[in-house]
C-alpha cells in the first residue's frame, strides 16, 4: 500500500541507485514494485544520501541515523522527532483512513504531487511462462485454475472458516475448476483441509518461494483469499480477486485493482483489528455465506 508513495518519492527525486530495506522476503517482491531499478537490504546502507522511512517506528528511525544518512525523511511520532530531518505531523489517520492515502500523505508533505495514487505493480519477464509452468507440473491447467490463499499471517480473525473455504472448493471442483492452494508452511495443514480427497488440486502452502507464489497467481484464473498480501499484489497486477474482509475494514486495507471484488458483512463488534476473535462464532465471517462467495468467484470468472 505504500507503493504509490515509493513511486512518487522516486519521481521527484530521481535517485542515481535505489535501496529497499526491509525484511528477506522483500528481495522476492521487489521485481513486482514497478520501481525501476532497485536492490534490497536487511540493513540501512551507509552510503545514502537520503532516506524515507515508512514505518513509524523508533528503531528505523535510529537505524537511518547510526547509518550517518544525511537527509531522514519520515513522519513524527514515536518519540523520534529528533531522529529525522523532514518529519511532518501526518494528516490521515490511520485507524480511519486508507493506508495508502496514509503513505502519500508523506509524499504530499514534502511537496510531492504523485503522478497516480493507484497501486500499478508490474509482471516480470517470464513470471507468467514460469507460472504455467508450474502449474502444469502439478497437473493443473492454468486456464482452468483457480487459486485460494485460505491463511492470513496477520492471524485467526482475518481467516473465513477453512469448512467453508472446503465448500467453496468443493462447489468449484464439481464446476471442472482445477484447485491451487497457496500459502506458508504454517497454513498447509488448513490447505489440506480446503481441497481434502479432490483430484486436480495441488496444496502448494510451505512448498513455494515466495516468487513461485507470485507466479501461480498470476498464471491463474482468480485468486481467492481473506485480506492479506497475497490479495494485494495480485490486485495491483490486474488479476481477478474475491475477498473476503471481517476483522478489518476495506476503507482502511481494501486493495486497488479494477478486477477486485470484496466481501464485508460487518457484525456489531467489526472491525475489531484483532489477532485472533474474541467473539462466540466469529459473527463478521459468519454473516458471509459460502453461496454468496462462491457467486462472486463465479461472476468474476465470466469477466
Amino acid at each position: 500500500m505504500a507503493q504509490p508513495a515509493m513511486r512518487a518519492f522516486i519521481d521527484a527525486m530521481h535517485p542515481e541507485a535505489l535501496t529497499l530495506v526491509g525484511k528477506p522476503w522483500l528481495a522476492e517482491l521487489a521485481p513486482w514494485l514497478n520501481l525501476g531499478d532497485t536492490r534490497t537490504s536487511t540493513t540501512m546502507p551507509t552510503d545514502a544520501e537520503s532516506v524515507v522511512l515508512f514505518p513509524n517506528s523508533i528503531r528505523v528511525a535510529w537505524a537511518a541515523r547510526q547509518a550517518g544518512i544525511p537527509q531522514r525523511i519520515g513522519f513524527r511520532g514515536q518519540w523520534r522527532r529528533w531522529l529525522l530531518t523532514d518529519a511532518p505531523c501526518p494528516q490521515i489517520d490511520m485507524m480511519h483512513q486508507h493506508h495508502r492515502d496514509y503513505f502519500l500523505d508523506l509524499a504530499e508533505q514534502c511537496g510531492i504531487t504523485p503522478a497516480t495514487r493507484a497501486v500499478e505493480l508490474s509482471i516480470p519477464n517470464d513470471a507468467i511462462t514460469a507460472g504455467e509452468r508450474l502449474l502444469q507440473a502439478h497437473d493443473l491447467h492454468p486456464a482452468r485454475t483457480i487459486a485460494i490463499a485460505p491463511g492470513a499471517q496477520f492471524g485467526g480473525a482475518k481467516r473465513y472458516p477453512t469448512e467453508r473455504y472446503q465448500q467453496i472448493a468443493a462447489a468449484l471442483h464439481a464446476e471442472e475448476w482445477h484447485l491451487l492452494v497457496i500459502g506458508t508452511n504454517a497454513e498447509r495443514a488448513i490447505g489440506d483441509r480446503v481441497v481434502a480427497e479432490q483430484s486436480n488440486c495441488w496444496n502448494s502452502a510451505g512448498e513455494t518461494s515466495l516468487t513461485q507464489a507470485l507466479q501461480l497467481i498470476i498464471a491463474s484464473r482468480l485468486l481467492l483469499c481473506n485480506d492479506s498480501g497475497l490479495m494485494h499484489v495480485a490486485a495491483g497486477i490486474g488479476k481477478p480477486v474475491v475477498a473476503i474482509f471481517g476483522a478489518t475494514d476495506p476503507k482502511r486495507t481494501a486493495p486497488d485493482g479494477a478486477n477486485t471484488s470484496l466481501i464485508y458483512h460487518p457484525a456489531p463488534c467489526s472491525p475489531c483489528l484483532q489477532r485472533e476473535c474474541t467473539v462466540t462464532g466469529h459473527p463478521c465471517m459468519a454473516a458471509v455465506s459460502p453461496d454468496a462467495v462462491l457467486e462472486r468467484c463465479q461472476s468474476m470468472l465470466i469477466l
